[in-house]
């Protein structure tokens, strides 16, 4: 029994001292690349409309794209704005009727998007119809 107690010490002990050295330095991490932000994702579709020739559906896709980018970057420029307006100390609830007011003012905007964006697809599926129509 002494010596089952002692051999549970020395084991004890001796991890503890393992355990206890210095550990070698982890490797830093490499640096994840930042994410581009609106404007500049903007500027790139913006230099791809004007420098490339495209069909009809991607220029349309892109075009409609850069729109709501344009609105999203809009938002958040009036959300900053609104937010450095109003005191530090007000409620989650106010702030919360804050944004719902907000989106209200910009859901206007995204929803001439969406019926523009809708007409436009509705006459390239009517104009591939009465072509294959005349085939």
């Amino acid at each position: 029994m002494k010596k089952y107690i002692t051999l549970l010490v020395a084991v004890a002990v001796t991890s503890s001292f393992a355990f206890a050295a210095e550990r070698p330095e982890r490797p830093e991490r490499p640096e994840r690349p930042n994410r581009s932000t609106l404007e500049e994702q903007i500027d790139l579709i913006g230099g791809i409309l004007e420098g490339t020739e495209l069909s009809d559906r991607k220029r349309a896709y892109l075009e409609n794209r850069v729109a709501v980018m344009e609105i999203q970057s809009e938002f958040r420029a009036a959300l900053k704005a609104r937010m450095a307006e109003i005191e530090e100390d007000i409620s989650k609830e106010k702030r919360h009727d804050i944004m719902k007011g907000l989106r209200e003012e910009f859901k206007g905007a995204l929803g001439e998007l969406k019926v523009n964006r809708r007409e436009s697809f509705e006459g390239r599926r009517l104009l591939r119809k009465k072509a294959g129509e005349d085939e």
